[in-house]
């Protein structure tokens, strides 16, 4: 007699624990990471300025094809933000605002002058000069254009946009021709450090062609760059880094030197390229030439042009840090500005070089701690904005002597007819 043996089902064999253990985070590292996603984007919904970042970064997010900024948008950071600089090196701020940041753009994606009414037609357009002209660690109020506007009466429009999206063109005809009236003047900002991309990128910079993957690229990188999640992290890390509990890794992201009455001035690579990299004249006539090249479409375009050249601050407070061969790169620096100077007015372009304005008053500023710079970010501060606004004033003339020229026009044209 056989006997039969019966068997049960009971499903799939378990995992040993170890293969239980390995299929467990397999799931859980993809949850994780879809989780962070998830999370990262929500947060992106909230107002910009909780982003963490500032309001210049947020107002980058989502810029037009011919904008470098959103349009129509009102951000504010509080006081006490510090210098990129000292952000960037990852080192304790001895310098911070002292006041709050308003940041606001107009209905074409540039930033507001709210010296200026929004359907005011512009005497003025300043364009060129990067972050110096938009205004990066400026409120609205503090800018050059707004700066200029209060001191000459002149409505200025602050064509200034990121070293990222420079103006070409395409840009600067887009805009005109949605101005309420056509700017009869124009001031085209050059900086010292711009002689790094004129020989690479001038063409490029004056084509008529809009570049689509430079747009797309602007839009891609500023979105990742208000990441909240990804900024906390950074944020975290660099409070980590702080030689004690890890290394530094940022502090070579800048040179520290010492001003004469003890206190620290941090400077970014780029601010030293010229001390470190003198021009020879095939180089110097080179970025003449560019800029006379945007001056003659200016001119083409019915604006009269007027160019303002700005030095970085190591070529204006090089002299007054440690002997080095820095300090001597510094003076040739100058003496190369001052070549261009000579140049573009042999070319009857009618020039302001801002160095000799910050240089006849720099021993005096250094005893008084009243510099036009800020010392921990390579971004002018409103006295300098202030300071330069009253000479462009002095070149570009009022509001009213304006309107008196363009009647004594009117008053010969009658008279001829």
């Amino acid at each position: 007699m056989s006997s039969a043996v019966t068997t049960e089902s009971a499903g799939p064999a378990s995992p040993p624990p170890g293969e239980r253990r390995w299929f467990s985070l397999g799931r859980l590292g993809p949850a994780v990471l879809v989780g962070w996603l998830a999370l990262d984007l929500g947060l992106r919904l909230i107002p910009p300025e909780h982003l963490g970042v500032s309001p210049i970064v947020a107002a980058q997010r989502f810029t037009g094809r011919y904008s470098p900024f959103t349009a129509g948008v009102s951000m504010s950071a509080p006081a006490g933000s510090p210098g990129e600089n000292a952000v960037r090196g990852n080192l304790p701020p001895t310098e911070r605002r002292d006041t709050p940041l308003h940041f606001s753009t107009n209905a074409f994606g540039y930033r507001r002058n709210p010296e200026v009414s929004p359907s005011e037609a512009a005497d003025v357009l300043i364009l060129g000069g990067d972050s110096f002209i938009y205004g990066a660690g400026l409120s609205d109020e503090e800018t050059l254009p707004a700066a200029l506007s209060r001191t000459s009466g002149l409505s200025v429009f602050n064509g200034g946009r990121s070293h990222l999206l420079p103006m070409r063109l395409a840009d600067l005809d887009w805009l005109l021709i949605r101005l309420p009236r056509r700017p009869r003047k124009a001031v085209f900002v050059h900086l010292e450090q711009h002689r790094r991309n004129v020989a690479a990128h001038g063409s490029a910079r004056t084509e008529g062609v809009l570049d689509e993957a430079r747009y797309i690229r602007r839009i891609v990188s500023g979105n990742l760059d208000v990441s909240p999640l990804g900024n906390l992290s950074r944020r975290l890390f660099r409070n980590l880094a702080d030689d004690i509990v890890l290394p530094n890794i940022y502090q070579d992201n800048v040179e520290a030197y010492t001003l004469p009455d003890g206190q620290p001035m941090l400077f970014r690579d780029f601010e030293l390229f010229s001390a470190r990299n003198a021009q020879d004249e095939t180089e110097i006539r080179s970025t003449a030439e560019y800029i006379v090249d945007w001056v003659g479409k200016l001119q083409a375009r019915g604006l009269e042009a007027h160019v303002l050249i700005l030095p970085s601050r190591f070529t204006v407070y090089g002299p007054w840090l440690k002997e080095d061969e820095l300090r001597a790169g510094a003076l040739q620096a100058a003496q190369d500005l001052g070549a261009l100077e000579t140049l573009l007015k042999e070319n009857e372009v009618k020039t302001i070089n801002a160095l000799t304005v910050f240089q006849s008053t720099a021993a005096e500023d250094l005893r008084n701690r009243t510099l036009p710079y800020y010392r921990e970010d390579n971004h002018w501060n409103p006295d300098g904005v202030e300071r330069i606004a009253r000479v462009l004033a002095d070149s570009l003339g009022s509001r009213e002597a304006a309107t008196n020229a363009e009647a004594l026009v009117i008053e010969r044209n009658d008279a001829l007819q």
